[in-house]
Parts: C-alpha cells; structure tokens; sequence
C-alpha cells in the first residue's frame, strides 16, 4: 500500500495529549485502549457475539434507516479497507503519523475492529478512517507514547489528533467517532484538541469519543499494584464531546469501564463481535472502544434519516431515549443507548444544523468552556465529583456518590492483593 497524502488545515494549533497505557494485561494504546479478543472475563455477564445488535434494537431501527449519505470519520490506528466485513465501505485518508507502513502484519488492530463496529450498526454509511494513534505492536509504540505524553514540543506527530479532526471537518464528515483517550493521571486538558473539537461542532458534526477503561477495581499491572485508577479521560471530557461508557447484558455498567460525570450514554462494551485485522473474520471484543464506535453507528442512523439535528440534538435524542433518561448516574450516564427509540423521537425534534459552541448547550464537561470549570490536569475524582456536585443540587451529590464509591473501593483494591477480574479491553 502506497504512502497516504497529507493535508494539513490551517486550523487552531497544538498537540493532543496521550498518557502512558493502563496498567492492564498486554495493551494496545497510548489512550488505555487494550486488546481483548478473548471471552469474557469473570464478573461479567457472558454474551454471544453479536449481542449488541438486539441490546440497541439495530433490526428494528434498520425499517427506518441504515445511514445512507452519512460519513464517519473513524479517527485510529488506520483500517484494513480489504476486510471483508468492511465490504468497500471504509477508506483511509492522509496518515497523520507520516507512515508508510500499511502492509505490516499490526497495521490497523484497533481502527479496523472500530469500523466494523460503526458500519455493523450503519451499513449504508461510509468510514473514513484517520491515523493518528498506533496500535502497541507497532515498533514505534514506546517512543510515540513518550513524546505524547511531553506534548507539543516533543515532535513525533505530536499534533496528529489535532489534524485528523480539522481535516475531517473539511471532508464534511458528519460524525467523528474516537475510540481512544487518556487513561492515567497524567492525562490533561489539550485546548488546541478542544479547539478543533468546538470547531467540528460549529460545523454541525456530531463528535463522539470513549469514556475510557480505568474503572475496574480488580485491576492490577505487572507488579501486581492496583491500576483501576478512574482517571479523567479525554477526549471525553471535552465540552460538547458525547462520551460513552460501555455496557454489559442487562445495560448495567462492564466492570472496566470508567466512571465519571461527563459519561452521556452507554453502549455494548463487552464481547462485541468485531472485524479482525489479521483475518477475514471476527472476534469478540471488550472495551468502551466498541462502544463509542457503536454509538457512532447509531448517530450515522439517525443523522441519515434527519440530517439538519445538530450535535447537540442527537446526544439529547440519545439520552432521552436510553435505558433510565430520568435518571443520571456517573457510570452509564441516561443508560444504554436505543437506535429505534431514537429514530422515533427524533422525528419530533426541529433541526437546527448546527450547534453553539462555548455556551451552556455544548455540553457540561470538564475543562475550560461552557461550564466555566478550569482545566483538569490529573486530578482526582473527588475534588471533581464534590465540585460539580455543588453545581448539580442534590440529585446531582446522589449520582457523584456512586462514583466517589467506586474510587475509594478501587483505592483500597490497589493496597490489596488483587486478581484481574477482566481482560484488556479495548
């Protein structure tokens, strides 16, 4: 496969900011996006493959629409276009890690498994996929991972995230899907990354990202150290970002998947049946990648049936239309999203195109911007549960007492001696 072109908008600056990988089993990105193409660990609910089909009610939405005309920007570690699950649906843009080496035998793990997830909820939709992070089992892991974490004046592509939103505005994508993020405490707010998030928001695009895989409590790393952290995670966090946590059978929260106050939805995150790079087939797989890449399937649906619903309008249709939408909690957000609910309810919803940016309807998450909170560089969960619980009332110190919960249990799980009770996840 030849080198991909590069193109560089002239959009606002900076670098995103990667953290080092979750102290899991072996990992497979900078942002604590891990490979799990094995069965389903103990302590959550088993699943068949292609559970997350009938969990989103995808058939039934399917009578209304398959996302026809819609584009998304699958924003990874590049994609295999020749799997057969993607069926010519799916191309690469410009590689903005500036490589040549699509042929390799690690090329693509993460960003192929991820169109396949977007496109199996979507058919008639199209995938753009963007590099911009690398799958660990490229040599170049380590060093990459390093320099991202240094920010802008590390090189080393250290502006790829940045570019691959700003060039997939000017492919006028309608929805950004970015199944990735920081997982440690080292993970900070970017505001050349937030910049670039508000500017495809202006644009009416729908930016959707993971929550990320730091809340399991069980979890320890090689030293046997607990690692279930629940660290901010952005992308995520950014204001007017649609964060999805991932969901287990039954819509209740996948052990690993974090908890925290910018959590919008949920989504499958556990045995997902998903395209495999190094095969024409699938696996299984775990993580709140799948489930960012599903919602993201689910937005195309809807996007391609009411194309003026601004970004604003399809994270309100989808949280009106999840699991328990009178009812917010930290660790699935409105609850498990559903595609035929959404459908019906969005037909009763006045496109507005586009959405304000900067204001009270971008969002409230964490980092400078319409929710006046400053920015966030790794601080704890209870310094930002209690502050924003302030904010929230009582309803709102309800819900950050479950997450407050969680951190003091996976505090005390990190002194003990702890076995995994997951496998990596995506």
């Amino acid at each position: 496969m030849g080198r991909l072109s590069r193109t560089r908008p002239q959009r606002p600056d900076g670098a995103p900011r990667q953290s080092r990988r979750p102290r899991t089993l072996p990992t497979a990105l900078a942002g604590g996006l891990a490979v799990a193409l094995v069965a389903t660990a103990p302590g959550t609910a088993a699943a068949a493959p292609g559970w997350e089909q009938q969990a989103m009610s995808v058939p039934a939405a399917h009578a209304v629409s398959k996302g026809g005309g819609v584009t998304v920007a699958v924003i990874d570690t590049g994609i295999r276009t020749s799997h057969p699950v993607l069926a010519g649906r799916a191309e690469n843009g410009p590689d903005f890690l500036d490589e040549n080496d699509q042929d390799e035998s690690w090329y693509g793990k993460h960003g192929t498994a991820m169109a396949s997830n977007v496109l199996d909820v979507a058919p008639e939709a199209k995938v753009l996929g963007l590099r911009a992070i690398r799958d660990d089992e490229d040599p170049k892991y380590q060093t990459w991972k390093e320099a991202m974490q240094k920010g802008p004046e590390s090189g080393d592509n250290a502006n790829s995230l940045r570019n691959a939103i700003n060039y997939a505005v000017e492919q006028h994508v309608r929805v950004i899907s970015m199944s990735l993020g920081g997982s440690s405490a080292f993970a900070s707010y970017e505001s050349s990354d937030a910049d670039a998030i508000q500017y495809a928001l202006s644009k009416g695009i729908t930016v959707i990202a993971s929550a990320g895989n730091d809340g399991d409590m069980n979890e320890v790393d090689e030293t046997g150290n607990g690692g279930g952290e629940n660290n901010l995670s952005y992308p995520a966090a950014y204001p007017g970002v649609l964060a999805v946590a991932a969901s287990q059978p039954g819509g209740s929260r996948a052990t690993f998947s974090s908890v925290h106050n910018y959590v919008d939805v949920a989504a499958p995150g556990v045995a997902v049946n998903s395209a495999d790079h190094m095969g024409s087939g699938r696996a299984p797989v775990n993580g709140t990648s799948p489930a960012a890449a599903l919602t993201a399937g689910v937005a195309a649906l809807l996007l391609s049936k009411y194309p003026k619903l601004s970004p604003a309008q399809v994270t309100e249709v989808l949280k009106k239309t999840a699991s328990h939408p009178s009812s917010y909690s930290p660790l699935t957000g409105y609850g498990q999203i559903d595609a035929a609910a959404a459908l019906r309810a969005a037909a009763k919803v006045k496109g507005t195109g586009t959405m304000a940016v900067g204001t009270a309807t971008s969002g409230t998450h964490f980092g400078p911007g319409d929710d006046g909170t400053p920015a966030r560089t790794g601080t704890g969960m209870d310094k930002g549960y209690l502050g924003l619980a302030a904010g929230l009332g009582a309803t709102g110190l309800l819900a950050m007492a479950g997450g407050i919960l969680l951190l003091r249990r996976a505090r005390r799980s990190g002194r003990a001696a702890a076995v995994p009770a997951m496998p990596p996840a995506y």
